[in-house]
């Protein structure tokens, strides 16, 4: 005891020591010395953080349902990281080849480092890509991108151009919507109820079916005898989240007018619709029937608008039902080569004649069937959005590029089929003895073989994997990722593949890269290696663009 208490007492002597130079000193020293202080231990527990922790991985938010036994197991997670890196990498990539050679034009052309402004010079790629590179954490890129945008007067287009309604509607004016729900920057709802007021006199016609293009200039719409059912119904959600961010119900209630005429209309089977109205009448009596191009989202919005409305508008849940019944009955076909390869075709005005052709636009029913099931308790919905899924990542993987052609081509148990040069979809004819590489494939190509950065297979995977937890989803996302750096990387972003069955690359590198790249392939690429609380499907819809809104309180 006597060897420790001179130790003792001379550790209060140093204690009383210090303390009393402390009082010593004056009331700034203190509080100089006492921020010091906390700023130093700040810095040691924000370095410990970084370096053992991911923050990213910390969001927290409602969850989507996956089986327990999927994430206990889940070992991926630093690979995970690694993916989601790479694709914010390509993003950058994207978007300083933009910023360098176009920014402020519409698109860049990434081959000869040029610009167009083939959408009237509104900055589409700037306005399409701010939520992406807010989700991405492309923070100053972000801040950028937005002094440029509150800058463009969206009341008016380049002289002589007519602004195409639903485009606009879904690139512009969501992807303003949603990049205002992220930042809350006030510039971004001034800009986007901008354009909302510059496109709505779309709806002044006699029945409130909306014309196609609008003289933005003039201030009218640009008159036409019909249009597509694609772009008459898919710009509700976008209006929609106008009104609901303005408090101005007039959005809402003149896209919604446009759903109650068309549900109300004749068709030639209960929830089909074939793709052209007529403005004058709101009848439909003329095009194909098709989950496809210019018919596609608007079977999407009908699930969506239920979603975003939390199902409190029955008439939503009740349309699509009709319509993804009927499209079971009726346009899901498989190979006759392959029994797990199921797709859908399109039907004729009168939905009698069947065609056997595969978009990939279509692919986007996958992703729409796994959230219908989860949202409406439809399972049997799910297990055809796996047998459909596995058909589009085949038209991937079938490939010498690894990259999908526009659509494929399927025959029948008879043997008859597209010879894919006509333009009659429906004049199947019988076809030659299958070719190897066909019997192989379960599909042959057609004319177009083109790939132009299409995300539609891509949201399928993502959303599949939020739904079922399967993480194959996540290594087919991750291959298709690898083929689109190796055979479409530019200097400057990425380009458009002429024929995905050929490997002369620098010949098939076409000098276009849509909007919709940057948009929603890498964004949902992004998102299937992020945590699937992260833009959560239980708090956001995507809109046919993959601008995230959130779902109504």
């Amino acid at each position: 005891m006597r060897d420790s208490q001179p130790l003792l007492y001379g550790k209060r002597s140093l204690w009383r020591r210090l303390t009393a130079k402390w009082y010593r000193l004056d009331r700034t020293s203190r509080v100089v010395f006492s921020i010091l202080a906390l700023t130093i231990c700040g810095a040691i527990v924000s370095r410990i953080i970084i370096e053992v922790v991911d923050p990213f991985d910390l969001l927290r938010g409602p969850h989507v349902t996956i089986k327990s036994e999927v994430d206990k197991n889940n070992d991926t997670g630093d690979t995970d990281k690694v993916r989601r890196q790479a694709v914010r990498a390509a993003m950058k990539h994207a978007w300083d080849g933009y910023s360098k050679y176009a920014f402020g034009h519409d698109e860049l052309q990434p081959v000869s480092n040029t610009s167009n402004d083939k959408w009237g010079g509104w900055g589409v790629t700037l306005v399409d890509s701010l939520d992406t590179l807010h989700i991405m954490e492309l923070h100053e890129e972000f801040r950028q991108a937005v002094t440029q945008v509150a800058g463009v007067d969206f009341s008016h287009a380049q002289d002589g151009f007519t602004t195409p309604f639903f485009e606009m509607v879904i690139r512009s004016l969501a992807g303003l919507l949603s990049a205002y729900e992220m930042s809350l920057d006030r510039r971004l709802l001034e800009k986007a109820k901008q354009v909302g007021d510059a496109l709505l006199p779309a709806f002044n016609s006699s029945t409130g079916i909306p014309y196609s293009r609008v003289d933005v200039n003039a201030g009218r719409a640009a008159p036409s005898n019909r249009v597509c059912i694609a772009e008459a119904g898919t710009v509700q959600l976008e209006y929609w989240k106008l009104s609901e961010l303005t408090g101005n119900p007039i959005y809402h209630k003149a896209a919604q007018r446009v759903v109650d005429i068309l549900d109300k209309a004749e068709k030639p089977h209960k929830g089909l619709y074939p793709i052209w109205i007529d403005i004058g009448t709101g009848k439909m009596d003329s095009g194909q029937i098709t989950f496809g191009g210019m018919g596609d989202s608007w079977y999407e919005y009908m699930l969506k608008q239920h979603i975003y409305s939390r199902g409190t508008h029955s008439q939503y849940s009740r349309m699509y039902k009709e319509s993804i019944d009927a499209m079971k009955e009726k346009m899901v076909k498989k190979s006759v080569f392959d029994p797990d390869m199921y797709y859908v075709g399109d039907l004729d005005s009168s939905a009698t004649r069947f065609s056997p052709k595969f978009q990939h636009l279509t692919c986007f029913v996958p992703g729409m069937l796994a959230l219908g099931s989860k949202s409406l308790d439809r399972p049997d919905d799910l297990e055809l959005a796996k047998k459909l899924t596995y058909t589009c990542f085949q038209m991937y993987n079938k490939t010498k590029t690894g990259l999908s052609a526009e659509y494929v081509l399927f025959r029948d148990e008879s043997g008859k089929g597209l010879t894919g040069k006509g333009t009659d979809d429906f004049a199947t004819v019988a076809l030659d003895s299958a070719t190897i590489a066909e019997q192989s494939d379960g599909f042959y190509f057609g004319n177009d073989r083109s790939y132009i950065l299409r995300p539609e297979t891509v949201e399928s995977l993502m959303i599949m994997y939020r739904i079922t937890g399967d993480k194959i989803y996540k290594e087919w996302g991750w291959q298709i990722f690898l083929d689109i750096e190796k055979w479409t990387k530019t200097s400057s972003a990425y380009s458009a593949y002429r024929d995905v069955t050929s490997t002369k690359r620098n010949e098939m590198l076409t000098d276009s890269m849509e909007s919709f790249f940057l948009a929603e392939t890498l964004k949902y690429l992004y998102l299937l290696f992020s945590p699937v609380n992260y833009y959560s499907l239980d708090e956001y819809v995507f809109n046919t663009e993959a601008h995230p809104f959130k779902i109504m309180s």
